[in-house]
């Protein structure tokens, strides 16, 4: 967890669990924190199919982007592996991503403390009874 540039960045591992895949296949991958953005997850369209998520029932939604452009989003449910903790929540894809995005839903389940002063980034779970997703 650390800033790249004044962009606060976690490392993450996703999760198919109808399906066993995991994203990325080995290891984690860096997923930007948007305090803006009301989601658990947005993936890349790669990350959506490497994950065989495309092969289930997905759901569609409307989602307002920054600007006013209205997209079209499909997802489905998926975990998230972070820093020890894993939590379940809506996935979506949309035409254009091209980066893993941490919304308010997946924010919920923790404490985030972004240190400008140190170039740092903390996500504390909450307790296990105060877990939303």
């Amino acid at each position: 967890m650390s800033l790249l540039g004044l962009t606060p960045v976690v490392w993450i591992r996703v999760r198919n669990p109808l399906l066993g895949r995991a994203y990325p296949g080995e290891g984690e991958a860096m997923a930007v924190i948007d305090t803006g953005y009301e989601g658990f997850l947005a993936l890349p369209r790669d990350a959506f199919e490497s994950l065989g998520l495309g092969e289930l029932r997905l759901e569609e939604r409307l989602l307002l982007l920054p600007g006013g452009r209205a997209v079209k989003a499909r997802g489905v449910y998926v975990s998230v592996d972070v820093g020890g903790a894993t939590v379940y929540g809506f996935a979506e894809t949309f035409e254009g991503l091209d980066e893993l995005v941490l919304g308010q839903e997946f924010l919920a389940n923790f404490k985030l403390v972004v240190d400008y002063c140190s170039a740092s980034v903390a996500l504390i779970p909450c307790k296990p009874w105060h877990r939303r997703s």
